[in-house]
Order: structure tokens, then C-alpha cells, then sequence
């Protein structure tokens, strides 16, 4: 039997807020576990869990930052474009870190014989390769998580992100034919998201393969993307996707050790108040339109609602009557870590149906569009631990001050909206599509530009510094202002 070493999973120590949690399941020397020694399921606690922290660590420092939901208060200034390596070495360490884990325990149900959790593992090896591909561009992944192999790979190549995106079609395309709903997991407490419910796995699955399709809609001839969103849309009993709230991909912490919020322990202040608060663009916007979603995403200062523009001066005095994040809501002990929710799905289809992908033009467009509103307004009324609700009239209302006009803008506005606390989505639909029409702070680098990707950080450069050198020139530079693959800006030119 082939000997692969378990790559340990266990340094969460090292997350940059200073996670300390450890899984039982590792505590005894975890480097010198053998792969066949445990069962794969044994991996599924701390994957989900970390995979989950990432991705709300870098909506609160990143995402919302760039996207205009938080401007920060203090010394960083990613607002401004200004992204220390730090900031771009904590996401290209932790994703490819969870998508190496993500892969020994793909590799691990093989060995096993258990397809479904196959599946899982190559459903979270998609959604971490393709956040870090969208991230930075070219990265490494058909050579990756070899380092311990008996032919060891320890400077991979770099991968095109066309060809990153081509294996994860066919990787999601494989996990979705392997379930087996019949037969449930052995250990359903390991599964922090579903609970076991492998049915709903496979809808998570197919639900992303959406999002990766509709990402590539500026490649559709490269890619056939339209057909292949008509494959899944059109036969929901081979590929069966979010049809509620029900199916959301979200991880609930529960407050016991070591599933716990990074943010709990944060102070109000620490979260919020003393170091970002809401940004200008985001407060008009929402409270333009009367969004009910608005007094559950943020704390009102002064009774009033104001942000702060994002990108301002630094001579300028801090508005400090701007909204703050709602830390009841977004960073208790609890509040939960979102994958992708099925708004996200009614959107996607909503903007399919406007390109012409699927049929039904404007009114079914319409529909879908209207419906990924009342989702998204149902799931963070839902978590919400206010006793106060959101109404059906405030709903209605809501409706029709957004009345549907057919235009991408409005899809994608309202998207943004919706994509609040979820990950990077926002800022990955922003380069795909230039929507929504932020407005760009006069005191920002970059030239003035949003930026289109984040630079590789150093330890990459130095550790692999020859493939680096290659994707570099593939790409065009290593720099915020070289657009990714399948972004707008890639595409018109």
C-alpha cells in the first residue's frame, strides 16, 4: 500500500486572530498518523470549521473593505488600496491550506471506499482552490498537496486560472455523480453543516457549480457556459440545487469548544466602533431604499443613519457618528459563517434568464429576481435575535421600491446587497460584472483603481520563486491593477 502521510491539520494556532482551538481527533502527534489509519469523516470537524472562519475573516477585513460595506478606522488601510503582504499572505496560506486537507481526505475516501466523502472533499477542495484563484490568478493546484507523496512535489507549477476552472467543472461534476443519499454518514456530529444529510451535500455541490459557471459568463465560448448551466437548470432530479433557506451552506457555531465564533471574544469596540465602522456607500443606499436588512447588518449612531466614504483623506476629521457592524448579529459567539445560500442560486438564475442563458426572459428574470430578495431578507431575519421581525408589508414595500427593470445593474445591486458577510462574492462579482457603481474614495492608491487581484505574497515569491517568475510573465505582471482571467476588464479588452 502506497504510505501517504497524513498532512497534519491542526495549526489553526496560527489563524491571525489567534485561534486556539484543537480537535481531539489530532491531539496525539497528528504528523505521525498514517493516511489509512483513520476514516476520513474523522477530518470533516476541523475542515468545515476553519474553511468557514477563512471566509468570514476575509469578508470582515477584506471583502468589506474593497466593496465599500466597512471603512476602517485605524492604520490599515485596505480601503484606501493600500494592502500590506500580511493581508495577502493570510488567505493564500489558509486556502491552500484547506484545500490540501480537503484533498488528503478526498484521497483518504478513496482509499476507504466511501464516495461520499469523496464528494464533500471535493466540493470544499472547489470552494477553497476557487477563492484563491479568484483572489490572486494563476496559483498552484494540478501539482499541489504533494509534498508528502513517495514522489514528492515540493515547488508545484502554477496553474491558468482556465485551466484551475476546467478541472473544477469536472471535479464538481464528478462529486455530484458519487452521492449516494441512501446511505447516510457513520458520524454525523462531524459534519458541522448538514449534519450528516448527505442530500443536501449534493445540493451544496451542484449550488456551486452555479456560481463557478456563472463566474466564467464572461468565457462562455472558452468555457460553454451557457449550456452547461442549461445541463444542471434544466434536469434538477440529476442535479438537484437550493430550492429553500433550508439547504443554505452555513456553519451555526454553537458556543461549545472549540466550534466557537473568532469574534465572540471580540469587544464591541474591537469589532466595530474603534476600528471599522459602515461605509457611506452601502448606508445610502440600503437606507435609500427603506431595506429592512439594514437594521440587522448594522448599529445606528445618533439616531440617524450615516457611513463614512470609503477612500477618504487622511486630513479629514473621522465622522464618527457613522454606523457600526452589528455585533449581535454578525460577531457573537454563534453568529454564523456562511458558504452560500440559496439567494445566491435565485440570483444567479435571475441573471442567467436576463443573458439569455435560460429561457423565460424578463418575467422569469423577474421572478427569480424577486424571490432571491425575499430570501435574502427571510435568512437575515432569521438570524436575527431581535425580537422584533421583519414584516410581510415591510417585505412588499421593499418589493416594490426595487420593481424589477430588466437591466443587469439592478440584478447585481440588489446581489450586492444580499452578499454582505458572505466571503469575497461581492468582490468577485464586482470584477466580473462592474456592478455595483461604487464610487471610488479620491484618497486611494492603486491609481485610482478598485483592485482587480491581490499581489502574491513574498513567501510565495521566495519558497517557489521559479514557477512564480512563470506565472508572472503568463499573467502580464504581479500586480492590483492586472485583471484576472475571467474578469470584465480581461475580457473587453
Amino acid at each position: 500500500m502506497k504510505r501517504l502521510k497524513y498532512l497534519a491539520v491542526v495549526a489553526c494556532a496560527a489563524l491571525a486572530a489567534g485561534c486556539e482551538h484543537m480537535f481531539d481527533e489530532y491531539n496525539s502527534d497528528p504528523n505521525n498518523t498514517e493516511m489509512w489509519q483513520i476514516h476520513p469523516e474523522s477530518m470533516m470537524e476541523q475542515l468545515l470549521f476553519s474553511a468557514a472562519d477563512e471566509l468570514m475573516y476575509g469578508t470582515w477585513q477584506l471583502n468589506g473593505e474593497l466593496m465599500q460595506y466597512t471603512v476602517n478606522l485605524q492604520s490599515e488601510n485596505i480601503h484606501r488600496y493600500i494592502i500590506r503582504d500580511s493581508y495577502a499572505n493570510t488567505p493564500w496560506n489558509y486556502l491552500s491550506k484547506w484545500a490540501a486537507n480537503a484533498d488528503h481526505m478526498r484521497r483518504l475516501a478513496i482509499l476507504k471506499e466511501e464516495p461520499n466523502c469523496q464528494a464533500i472533499a471535493l466540493t470544499m477542495r472547489a470552494l477553497m482552490v476557487s477563492n484563491q484563484t479568484d483572489l490572486f490568478g494563476s496559483i498552484p493546484f494540478s501539482e499541489a498537496y504533494k509534498g508528502r507523496d513517495t514522489v514528492a512535489i515540493t515547488q508545484p507549477r502554477y496553474d491558468t486560472q482556465q485551466e484551475v476552472y476546467t478541472r473544477l467543472l469536472q471535479d464538481l461534476e464528478l462529486a455530484n455523480s458519487l452521492y449516494d443519499v441512501k446511505k447516510p454518514l457513520q458520524t454525523p456530529t462531524k459534519d458541522l453543516i448538514y449534519g450528516g444529510d448527505v442530500s443536501k451535500w449534493r445540493k451544496f455541490t451542484n449550488s456551486l457549480h452555479l456560481r463557478l459557471l456563472m463566474r466564467l459568463s464572461n468565457r462562455d465560448q472558452e468555457m460553454n457556459v451557457t449550456q452547461r448551466i442549461q445541463k444542471i437548470v434544466n434536469d434538477p432530479t440529476a442535479y438537484p440545487v437550493f430550492t429553500s433557506n433550508a439547504d443554505n451552506a452555513i456553519l451555526t457555531f454553537t458556543n461549545i469548544s472549540p466550534n466557537v465564533n473568532r469574534f465572540g471574544k471580540y469587544t464591541e469596540k474591537s469589532f466595530s466602533s474603534n476600528t471599522r465602522v459602515m461605509a457611506e456607500y452601502i448606508i445610502r443606499l440600503m437606507d435609500g431604499l427603506g431595506d429592512p436588512r439594514l437594521v440587522i447588518y448594522a448599529r445606528q449612531q445618533n439616531n440617524e443613519w450615516k457611513g463614512l466614504p470609503s477612500g477618504y483623506p487622511t486630513t479629514e476629521t473621522i465622522n464618527d457618528g457613522s454606523a457600526t457592524l452589528n455585533k449581535e448579529v454578525l460577531g457573537d459567539y454563534t453568529s454564523p459563517s456562511t458558504y452560500m445560500r440559496y439567494d445566491e442560486v435565485l440570483f444567479i438564475l435571475a441573471e442567467a434568464t436576463y443573458r439569455g442563458m435560460l429561457r423565460g426572459g424578463e418575467i422569469e428574470a423577474q421572478k427569480y429576481y424577486e424571490q432571491a430578495i425575499l430570501a435574502s431578507i427571510d435568512f437575515w431575519d432569521s438570524v436575527n435575535p431581535s425580537s422584533v421581525r421583519v414584516t410581510q408589508a415591510q417585505k412588499d414595500q421593499y418589493i416594490q421600491k426595487t420593481t424589477y427593470n430588466n437591466t443587469l445593474e439592478q440584478i447585481m445591486t440588489q446581489k450586492y446587497i444580499a452578499q454582505f458577510w458572505c466571503g469575497y462574492e461581492a468582490w468577485a462579482d464586482y470584477r466580473r460584472t462592474g456592478y455595483p457603481v461604487l464610487i471610488i474614495g479620491t484618497a486611494t492608491d492603486n491609481n485610482g483603481i478598485l483592485p482587480t487581484r491581490l499581489m502574491y505574497p513574498s513567501r510565495a515569491q521566495q519558497t517557489n520563486s521559479v514557477h512564480y517568475e512563470e506565472a508572472v510573465r503568463e499573467m502580464g505582471g504581479d500586480n492590483m491593477r492586472i485583471p484576472v482571467w475571467w474578469s470584465q476588464k480581461a475580457t473587453s479588452k
